[in-house]
């Protein structure tokens, strides 16, 4: 068990947009979890209204990733909101260190948007998964018609700078496309069967 003095322990909380983490400097954070709104399942201002009043804090819809015609956005808008979200993501992590996005729509067109902002951002998927989390269910898939009951776990990396410098030298050969292969298989997770 490792110990650790008190000023190497560094944690912060704010309420700010995912799409500008000013004062986070590039490259520091070890590992990044994500659990974006999931398209127009939920409108998240709207809901929060009555304790944002109490709280006498605002959701600042103009950043907030949603699809809906209350705030007329689209799939488009949610997945550029998207993206701006995971470029700072990306900014912020570590080469070679890894995001994990937890995420659930059963709309093709909100399902491509956050893939296409987690590549747009440069970060490589690495392994999809079903998170089951069993009986647990909430009041809109006991209701709703097509609900989706099952999370993914969208697991991404940063590539590390000696990746991308070797991929730029080497790209449209042979040796290229081979040294991406390798490196990409030492991030993938191993299975053993038996």
């Amino acid at each position: 068990k490792a110990f650790y003095p008190a000023q190497r322990r560094v944690s912060a909380i704010s309420t700010s947009s995912a799409t500008n983490l000013q004062g986070i400097d590039n490259n520091t954070i070890d590992y990044v979890f994500v659990d974006p709104p999931f398209g127009d399942n939920l409108p998240y201002a709207e809901l929060n209204f009555v304790w944002e009043a109490w709280l006498k804090v605002r959701t600042a819809v103009k950043t907030e990733a949603i699809v809906s015609r209350t705030q007329q956005k689209s799939s488009f808008e949610y997945g550029r909101l998207m993206a701006a979200s995971f470029m700072e993501a990306y900014r912020v992590l570590k080469p070679g260190r890894w995001m994990t996005v937890e995420f659930h729509n059963s709309r093709n067109s909100i399902w491509s948007a956050i893939q296409e902002a987690i590549g747009s951002a440069g970060f490589v998927i690495a392994d999809v998964r079903v998170l089951d989390k069993g009986d647990i269910l909430t009041k809109k898939q006991f209701t709703a018609a097509n609900a989706v009951s099952k999370d993914l776990v969208i697991s991404a990396y940063k590539p590390s700078d000696d990746l991308e410098d070797r991929f730029r030298l080497e790209s449209g050969t042979e040796d290229g496309v081979w040294d991406f292969v390798r490196t990409h298989l030492k991030y993938l997770p191993l299975i053993k069967k038996q």
